[in-house]
This record gives structure tokens, C-alpha cells and sequence, in this order.
């Protein structure tokens, strides 16, 4: 519902400054609070206007009165995997990208890249920067890599060349499916908007 507000009052704000309807986008962070996490799935539908969910941990700490997020060795507790989760899973109902939650250790650099790497892992299609130092780190790893742009390349054209009703396919050897060509565009389609030509 704070979604389809917050696009009406954009909506009129591009009218005001005569700016084509639709041009702003919204990117929501959704679990600052214990309601915010409640209502994750109910994002699906709300907005044309919204591209991407993500999710913070250091606001929700506050609001359930944890004293942390992160465990002694530095992994999030269980609330906050909770969050981060749920977040994951509300993007892809809603068929948005999911971003994941600032590192706040700007000076832990291969902390921050073994973070990217997780979340890269986990179906994070980018991770918001509290430190402008942190950016170069973000875009080399969430940059699908030359050697993966070329293996979805090969998976996609595989399917095409197999057409609309091909099933289960074989790759080097191994098995590929829709799940794979799923993976395929949507690893392609991260590497132009990171500017490659695909």
C-alpha cells in the first residue's frame, strides 16, 4: 500500500514538473522494521514503477530491540538471515531485483567482497554501498564475468536453436533446463545494465 501511495505522489510530482509519467522508478527497503518483514510478499503487482526490494538490518536491530545483527564471528543472527530471505524471496514474486544490505565496515574490504560473493551466490542481483570506496568492489563482483556471459550465451542460443517447446537439453555434457535458460537471461540482462555488450 506505501508503494502504491508513494507512485501516486510521484506520478503527480512528474505531472508538476513535466516529466513523462512512469519515468521514476522505486527501489523499496523493506525490512526497517518487524511489519516491514511480515508484509514482504505483499509487494507482487503494486507498481509498475517498482524495480528493486531490498533490506537493512541496522533500523530493524532497533525496532525489535536486538543489541546486534551479527553474531561473534560475524555472521548475521538468525532474525536478520530471516530478513535477508525474505527479501530474496519478495523480489522474485514480484519479479524485481533483489539488492542486498550495506557491509558497514568500509575498511574490510575482503570482508565486503565475501559478502558480494554470498550474495551473488544467493540471487542478489546488487548490494548498495555505504562508502563510496566500496563501489569498485560491488560492480566488479555483481559484473557477471566474461566466462559466465559466454556459457549463458551458449545456453540461450541452445534454446532458441531447439525451439519454444524444448525441454531438457544437454551442455557440456550436462543436463541444462528452463531453470537454466531462466538463469541465462537474467545473467545476461545484469550484463547490460552493467554496460556489456551482450
Amino acid at each position: 500500500m506505501d508503494v502504491q501511495r508513494l507512485s501516486v505522489m510521484i506520478a503527480i510530482d512528474e505531472a508538476r514538473a513535466g516529466i513523462e509519467e512512469g519515468a521514476t522508478d522505486i527501489h523499496a527497503l523493506i525490512t526497517e522494521s518487524a511489519i516491514g518483514i511480515l508484509n514482504a510478499g505483499t509487494y507482487a503487482g503494486v507498481s509498475d514503477r517498482l524495480k528493486s526490494l531490498s533490506w537493512g538490518g541496522e533500523d530493524l536491530a532497533a525496532d525489535i530491540g536486538a543489541q546486534s545483527n551479527r553474531d561473534d564471528s560475524g555472521c548475521y543472527t538468525d532474525i536478520f538471515r530471516l530478513a535477508r530471505a525474505n527479501t530474496i524471496l519478495a523480489a522474485a514474486a514480484a519479479s524485481v531485483d533483489a539488492v542486498d544490505s550495506v557491509f558497514v565496515d568500509f575498511r574490510d574490504e575482503a570482508g565486503l567482497e565475501r559478502e558480494c560473493l554470498e550474495a551473488v551466490r544467493d540471487g542478489f542481483t546488487g548490494k548498495m554501498a555505504i562508502h563510496p570506496s566500496q563501489v569498485p568492489v560491488i560492480n566488479r563482483i555483481f559484473t557477471p564475468s566474461a566466462e559466465a556471459i559466454e556459457k549463458a550465451c551458449r545456453i540461450v542460443d541452445l534454446f532458441e536453436s531447439s525451439g519454444p517447446d524444448a525441454g531438457v537439453m544437454s551442455l557440456d555434457g550436462k543436463m541444462v533446463d528452463q531453470p537454466h535458460l531462466k538463469l541465462a537471461k537474467r545473467i545476461l540482462g545484469r550484463a547490460r545494465d552493467a554496460g556489456l555488450d551482450v
